[in-house]
């Protein structure tokens, strides 16, 4: 009787044992020497109880991280707890420092595990999609020169006023008829104009979806009944785009992004979307192959014939294969090349769509800035300008500014995330190999806690600040929370005044070998729409249902109202 209850005290006291020693794992275990919510880590589920009902109400996954770790604990590093199962992420909120690793440091970091996992499943092929080897180097090289300026301004430049163009007749049709003095959804408008942009500057070939948007809005203004006509190409492109960016918002934010886009890949909806692009895309391959493949060598080495992306690539691919003596391979197999064009057309347009739309909030919301800006530009342009290389030749350090400054204050892309390639430090704090960095490339307030000792930053950090100052304790680091452009104005040669582009850290493209590939095209087309929309418009200020700054963090940061209210000048 004894020996049997013996028997069953001591099972019971191994099950507890078990049990107890399952929840000690399922307890954060947080990185030793970096700052962490102690409260956190005697709980299951670490910070999530935290940012969890931030994320809730303001729809920003980063900011809330932020929230709950570095601005609550006063400091500019720091991480975030998660149970057991997941290791924690290291924040960093500390602009000089996140742009030392992204831009000098790339032997330490490398792409964030995280990231690959979001857009791997999706486009695998891509160069967002891995780390940094020998292979990614030569594709990367590879595609260099579709965003060199020479190119840009040859190719994309044209494109994109054509497109700026035909937004600004969708607009003063629209200000002058059903939105006469109301306020209106543009970001749709802009998402058009900028996949019309994009698409061209990648296939070479005119998507025509503003067009349609004109012709339709004529059409309900006649009165006339739909035409019946096929809707163009751009119509079917904008809604496999929009469906892709739908989803790696959606299940980014999953407790497992990599499985949730992993078993996304399977879906009805996402063999659909590579159908219809890829079909699109093969197309115009299939016409660029065809009228390559009939040159000789000395004009394959002849870059005059290029008219987007695809065309220089592929040329130079016919010329390697000419030059080696063999028959080129088939483009429409090469699913490097593919997914990169999905990624220049999925990121290219979303993002400038977003940046547009908060730099018309901005605006509006400060007419002083608005008019500086129009009446700037009319000393250069006394009629808006018939062509994007006058605007792209003509130095004006206010427009240069208010660029910069929609770019710092808007946080189109949110972070980057980086991975520990080495044992290392990040502001005297230890990070481990394999920990991953979420650093926040929105400069809108200052560090938290107290000034950093240039004792505790990296040696390239101190040479770098050594040389050019800390931007951030100057007078452009005042107020980061303000719209002011001539924070990146300082006085020139003869009293004249000069954007200074490192007057603070610029984030908002990343940088170094892993930073926005496409930055240089993103920056000409939103000068060139800067000048064009200003000197037509003037954005009148709306209502106070309509003046929120609320965002909503998807695969970029998008503002909950972007609405404008314009006359046509």
């Amino acid at each position: 009787m004894l020996d049997s209850l013996s028997v069953r005290l001591g099972l019971l006291g191994s099950v507890l044992a078990s049990f107890i020693l399952l929840l000690r794992k399922l307890y954060p275990k947080p990185y030793p020497g970096i700052p962490y919510n102690e409260a956190s880590a005697r709980r299951i589920t670490g910070d999530m109880m935290d940012f969890a009902p931030i994320i809730q109400k303001t729809n920003e996954t980063a900011d809330a991280l932020f929230t709950v770790t570095t601005q609550k604990l006063g400091t500019p590093i720091a991480q975030v707890l998660f149970p057991g199962f997941r290791k924690p992420i290291i924040l960093l909120e500390d602009p000089r420092e996140i742009e030392d690793i992204i831009v000098r440091r790339n032997k330490e970091f490398d792409k964030g595990q995280t990231a690959l996992d979001i857009f791997g499943p999706m486009f695998p092929r891509a160069s967002i999609s891995q780390f940094t080897t020998p292979a990614l180097k030569a594709q990367k090289r590879l595609w260099a020169d579709t965003m060199s300026m020479d190119f840009l301004r040859k190719v994309a430049a044209p494109n994109i006023h054509t497109s700026t163009c035909e937004l600004i007749e969708l607009w003063r049709l629209k200000a002058s008829t059903t939105f006469q003095n109301q306020p209106f959804n543009v970001h749709s408008d802009f998402k058009d104009a900028a996949l019309d942009a994009i698409w061209a500057v990648i296939v070479g070939e005119e998507p025509g979806t503003i067009q349609h948007d004109i012709k339709t809005l004529e059409d309900q203004l006649a009165g006339k009944a739909c035409s019946g006509e096929a809707p163009p190409i751009g119509s079917f492109l904008k809604e496999q785009v929009s469906y892709i960016m739908n989803s790696i918002a959606r299940n980014g934010n999953t407790p497992s992004p990599k499985w949730a886009q992993k078993l996304e890949t399977y879906t009805p909806r996402y063999r659909k979307f590579r159908r219809v692009v890829k079909a699109e895309m093969h197309r115009a391959m299939k016409k660029a192959v065809d009228r390559y493949q009939s040159l000789e060598v000395a004009r394959l080495e002849d870059d005059a014939a290029d008219t987007c992306a695809m065309d220089l690539v592929l040329r130079r691919q016919v010329l390697q294969a000419r030059r080696a003596g063999v028959p080129p391979s088939d483009p429409t197999k090469d699913e490097n090349m593919l997914d990169e064009m999905f990624v220049l057309l999925v990121g290219g347009h979303d993002s400038t769509a977003n940046t547009l739309s908060w730099f018309l909030r901005y605006m509006e919301s400060h007419p002083a800035v608005q008019t500086t800006l129009r009446t700037t530009l009319r000393t250069f342009f006394p009629t808006p300008p018939t062509s994007a290389t006058t605007i792209l030749t003509t130095d004006i350090p206010y427009l240069d500014a208010t660029c910069e400054e929609t770019l710092r204050l808007s946080g189109t892309a949110k972070g980057g995330l980086r991975q520990a390639l080495v044992d290392t430090h990040v502001l005297g704090c230890p990070i481990p190999r394999g920990a991953e960095i979420l650093m926040n490339f929105h400069v809108n307030r200052a560090p938290p806690g107290e000034a950093v000792e240039e004792g505790r930053r990296s040696a390239t950090s101190r040479a770098a600040g050594e040389k050019r100052g800390d931007g951030l304790r100057g007078v452009a680091g005042r107020d980061l929370g303000a719209f002011e452009p001539r924070r990146w104005l300082v006085d020139g040669e003869g009293g004249k005044e000069r954007f200074d582009a490192a007057a603070l850290p610029g984030l908002a493209f990343g940088g170094g070998v892993r930073g926005c590939p496409g930055r240089r095209l993103a920056m000409m087309e939103l000068k060139i729409m800067v000048v064009m929309l200003v000197l037509n418009f003037e954005f009148l200020p709306l209502p106070e249902e309509y003046k929120s700054m609320a965002a909503t963090e998807k695969a970029f940061r998008e503002p909950d109202f972007p609405f404008a209210r314009m006359r046509a000048l």
